[in-house]
């Protein structure tokens, strides 16, 4: 059953200007479902591949007494799918951790992590539970998250506003850890400039997580993925390129392919990059370590280090 909650901090103040580099939400209350315990307690889930979550699945649920967002707080991703949605945030957090050990990086206590583009903390609840001592901070494009984030989540979670434009209020050489899910799949204008707002937050050595669309997304393109449906839903206000499945059978027109649809002033792109565009562009920032083919569903992982 959903529980009832307070209503968002959102004013109706929405001038043009704002419009075009954030977005701020519905100001309407918010409706909560119950913490992943009660999904688990209310008959059997889909078993587990990944035998860490599977051998201490009861802990970490121990761990996260938090409630759940709604479909429509969570871009309607996983739909009913509750356990599921919270699942796939602990499979990322625990695929997060696995990188940094890979190359040598440990979160210690007081050390800093950054979420790019963290929704309502699908990833980020894990860092701030599972890890409590941590120092979690977290930006969003869309106010209402930051807000549900705000309400529901360990109030040590430092999360804040942002906007397309490629500043951070945060220090020089503080964050350990950065990353971003499905967030440089939709910029084009000012991608580098990020690539450097980020290298400026990194200490040195630390690590960025970020993934992208990339060659292989576009190879093994799928009628069935929501990529597609959306590019699909857009093809006639894509001035750009002819949206078709012909257009996926070829390689990609440029080493970064950018379908951009007029009728929204802003998260109105999907971004493809090429590896060689990796290696060339974003190696001038900070260092490739690798490239994780479906590091994360159909999008690849970049892991990158500040030299």
């Amino acid at each position: 059953m959903e529980n009832s909650h307070s209503r968002p901090m959102i004013s109706s103040c929405q001038p043009p200007w704002l419009s075009g580099i954030s977005i701020k939400g519905t100001s309407k209350p918010f409706h909560n479902l119950p913490s992943v315990k009660h999904y688990i307690d209310s008959g059997p889930v889909a078993a587990e591949n990944d035998s860490e979550i599977r051998e201490n699945l009861a802990r970490f649920v121990a761990n996260d007494d938090y409630p759940i967002p709604v479909e429509g707080d969570r871009e309607g991703y996983y739909k009913d799918h509750h356990y599921e949605w919270w699942v796939s945030g602990l499979r990322d957090y625990i695929a997060i951790k696995r990188s940094l050990a890979a190359h040598g990086v440990t979160l210690n206590d007081g050390d800093n992590t950054f979420e790019l583009g963290c929704a309502s903390g699908r990833v980020l609840r894990h860092f701030a539970c599972q890890e409590p001592n941590l120092t979690t901070w977290a930006a969003d494009i869309q106010l209402r998250h930051v807000e549900w984030i705000r309400n529901f989540l360990p109030k040590t979670i430092r999360v804040f506003h942002n906007t397309v434009l490629p500043q951070l209020p945060l220090e020089s050489n503080s964050q350990k850890l950065v990353y971003g899910f499905s967030v440089f799949t939709h910029i084009d204008d000012f991608e580098l400039a990020w690539l450097a707002e980020l290298r400026r937050i990194l200490v040195t050595g630390g690590i960025a997580y970020l993934t992208i669309h990339s060659e292989r997304t576009w190879k093994n393109m799928n009628s069935e993925w929501p990529l597609w449906k959306g590019l699909a839903r857009h093809k006639e206000e894509i001035p750009d390129y002819k949206v078709s499945e012909d257009l996926f059978k070829g390689p990609m027109p440029a080493p970064k392919t950018v379908f951009w649809w007029t009728t929204a002033q802003n998260y109105n792109t999907q971004v493809f990059h090429s590896d060689d565009y990796i290696r060339s562009a974003w190696g001038r920032f900070l260092s490739v370590k690798e490239i994780i083919p479906a590091g994360y569903d159909y999008q690849d992982v970049v892991v990158l280090q500040k030299d």
